[in-house]
């Protein structure tokens, strides 16, 4: 009978030590990397996205970029939009082949990897002249405000007017970072300098209200299907055709210098006045 006691009251000290005791801490938490993806590819660089499953965990991210044969890694910091991430990683060598891994670090001394994946940057354009830039290298110039090598989302939405020199700089992909600008002038800027860009796409940029791209001997140019754009000074490009259709608040469009001009579309009641236009130009109205 005595042992049975000693037993009952053994096991409720037991419980009372359990129920009064600190509980085990909770592991810490780390969201799961969804994907990690090479948007695209440069002669000097790489834009580098990836998406995580609980934003909430992650304190820091961004990619870890490795050259072909070397062991060392540069980490290039990226920053959290949503349950996104992207980073452009810069200064790499032209026609290398890289591998990349994207990064997620909780905060609390815990870190995880995506799988590695393989780039191979462009090689060097012999059509470019030697002081010709990416246009990454450029935006990172002018924009990255706190010189961290990457272009955050905050950093890209305070823009608000850009000027591109199109003598030394060949293609603008990506613009539409830049929701938020309102004024772009991308021209040369050296008169006596011809101009690389071939094709401008403004899709990305509803909000744009005042564009000058003239002398640019461009192909062709997008704009957004609802645009807010009031005056285009576009002349002096090599434009075939042309859609103006979705200006529908657009006041003034310069076409001065496009001899070769063919066609305008506009839509069946858009008002619009086009100076420099073509006599050979034929003006093409159809119903949006």
């Amino acid at each position: 009978m005595r042992y049975v006691r000693f037993i009952l009251v053994l096991g409720a000290m037991l419980g009372m030590a359990l129920s009064c005791g600190n509980p085990l801490p909770r592991p810490a938490e780390l969201p799961t990397i969804l994907r990690a993806t090479v948007e695209s590819v440069s002669t000097d660089g790489a834009l580098l996205s990836a998406e995580v499953s609980e934003s909430t965990l992650v304190a820091a991210c961004g990619f870890y970029v490795t050259q072909n044969g070397t062991t060392q890694s540069i980490r290039v910091e990226a920053g959290l939009s949503g349950n996104s991430f992207a980073a452009m990683a810069g200064g790499l060598r032209p026609d290398t082949g890289y591998e990349f891994e994207a990064f997620v670090e909780n905060g609390r001394g815990l870190s995880v990897k995506s799988g590695r994946q393989p780039f191979v940057t462009l090689p060097p354009d012999s059509d470019l002249p030697s002081y010709s830039m990416t246009f990454e290298t450029f935006i990172l110039r002018e924009f990255d405000t706190d010189k961290d090598g990457t272009l955050s989302e905050q950093e890209a939405l305070a823009v608000r007017k850009m000027t591109v020199p199109t003598d030394s700089i060949a293609s603008a992909p990506g613009l539409g970072r830049f929701r938020n600008l309102d004024t772009l002038i991308i021209r040369p800027h050296r008169m006596t300098l011809k101009s690389l860009l071939k094709e401008l796409d403004l899709t990305g940029n509803p909000a744009m209200r005042y564009l000058d791209a003239v002398r640019n001997d461009m192909l062709s140019i997008q704009f957004p299907k609802q645009s807010e754009l009031h005056h285009a000074n576009i002349g002096f490009n090599n434009y075939t055709t042309l859609d103006l259709s979705t200006l529908l608040k657009t006041e003034y469009v310069n076409l001065t210098g496009c001899h070769r001009l063919q066609t305008v579309y506009l839509g069946k009641d858009q008002q619009i006045e086009l100076t420099g236009l073509p006599s050979s130009a034929t003006i093409v109205r159809y119903d949006q």
